[in-house]
């Protein structure tokens, strides 16, 4: 089942307002750039979770190599192609980058005004929008050379792919709706479980009707859709198991993040008490001297065993993480000295954004059948990080549909004080 944009929107001209929206969108997004740069010295690019010295190695040996020169599985390769492609063209140069994001995160301002505009309406689509434009936390993550604004573009382009392949099904719309998640996926395997979850989307709101194309009938879209998402995304398991000689489906840290997640108490993350933990623990100590894929198989081991002897604690740590996810503003330790700046911006936005959205979220309902599709997305991103580690910046992809359903919390305020 699909929903129907509001009549006469989708032949509606696009309104001036829009224009200019985007305009501001990018504007903002470039003068954050040459307000706050994130440059390195000479104007080349600051190296951010290695994200940089991996399009480099991409770029000089087509291979994801670490800074002693070993073939490693510590990232994802999604982002550092992208950046290894920008450089072959323009060389590692900071106002590349800036520009190369600036129209990734006008195209999700974009995206978030077509899914407004086809979900609830043309006004909920602007006035979502309007919030993706000048959200602090888009714009600052704009200028360095980190995932989250492809990952938020991605996010949102898959969620549009997967509303076509519904509306009007076709094999080339199922898979290109599989090879976007799947990219996705291998810019973030934190988004692997959604990619797969987005094929119950298409299972629930594909039409049931006996004179449907053999095509667009659910269980072959479903079909299709995995064939095309595990086919694409079975390259990088396929390449670590090669490299590491054992079978890695997203990264070799992320059995170690959530084992620190376990052991290191929730209040003391992010301080120097933390340091005294791992030290301590005899498991980290032990991972010291090991290969990287050897200590991505023993944390995931010793992590299994901590769950089955603290089954409780396990729950425990988990709604934690999802606290630290959707925390209204991060916690001081995460920021230092710039936090007084850092916390004001976050209560100019996401403070209030977040529980409006929830709001929007509960009163669209069932009653909006493209929501499940984002529900899904919502739901299944968060389980991950609530079970392996979670940080406020993790949500950042996740935070346009948040946009979209406060938007609608607004515009049935509009329509009840009318």
């Amino acid at each position: 089942m699909t929903t129907a944009a509001a009549p006469g929107a989708a032949r509606a001209p696009l309104p001036l307002l829009l224009i200019l929206l985007l305009a501001a969108a990018l504007a903002a997004r470039l003068g954050f750039c040459l307000l706050f740069p994130q440059s390195a010295p000479g104007g080349g690019i600051e190296g951010q979770d290695n994200y940089h010295e991996l399009a480099l190695s991409l770029r000089e040996s087509l291979s994801l190599k670490d800074a002693q020169g070993a073939l490693t599985a510590h990232r994802e390769p999604g982002y550092p192609l992208l950046l290894a492609a920008l450089y072959s063209v323009f060389g590692p140069r900071y106002w590349a980058l800036c520009l190369l994001h600036a129209l990734l995160g006008t195209a999700s301002v974009w995206l978030i005004f077509l899914l407004g505009r086809r979900s609830f309406s043309a006004f909920t689509g602007l006035a979502a929008a309007a919030l993706a434009a000048m959200n602090p936390q888009l714009l600052y993550y704009g200028a360095m050379a980190r995932r989250e604004t492809l990952q938020a573009f991605l996010c949102l382009l898959g969620a549009w792919a997967i509303l076509k392949a519904c509306e009007k099904p076709s094999p080339r719309a199922i898979i290109l709706a599989g090879g976007v998640w799947a990219f996705h996926a291998l810019t973030n395997s934190a988004f692997l479980p959604a990619g797969l979850a987005v094929a119950a989307a298409l299972w629930l709101m594909l039409p049931r009707s006996g004179e449907s194309p053999a095509h667009a009938r659910p269980h072959r879209a479903c079909a299709l859709y995995l064939a095309v998402f595990l086919a694409v995304y079975s390259l990088w398991p396929l390449r670590n198991a090669l490299v590491c000689g054992r079978f890695v489906a997203g990264i070799t840290q992320g059995a170690q993040h959530l084992y620190v997640a376990l052991i290191v108490p929730n209040e003391t993350a992010g301080t120097p008490l933390e340091h005294d933990y791992v030290a301590a623990d005899p498991v980290l100590r032990q991972a010291e001297s090991m290969r990287q894929d050897e200590r991505d198989a023993m944390f995931y081991r010793e992590s299994v065993k901590w769950v089955l002897r603290h089954p409780l604690g396990f729950l425990g740590v988990m709604a934690r993480s999802g606290l630290k996810l959707w925390r209204l503003y991060p916690y001081a330790r995460d920021y230092g000295i710039d936090y007084g700046r850092i916390r004001l911006a976050f209560l100019a936005s996401d403070a209030w954004i977040i529980p409006l959205g929830l709001v929007g979220l509960l009163l669209a309902g069932r009653r909006v059948p493209d929501t499940d599709l984002y529900n899904l997305i919502l739901g299944s991103a968060t389980l991950t990080y609530m079970i392996f580690w979670a940080v406020v910046r993790y949500r950042v992809p996740l935070m346009p549909f948040m946009f979209l359903y406060a938007a609608y919390a607004l515009e049935r305020l509009r329509g009840a004080l009318r």
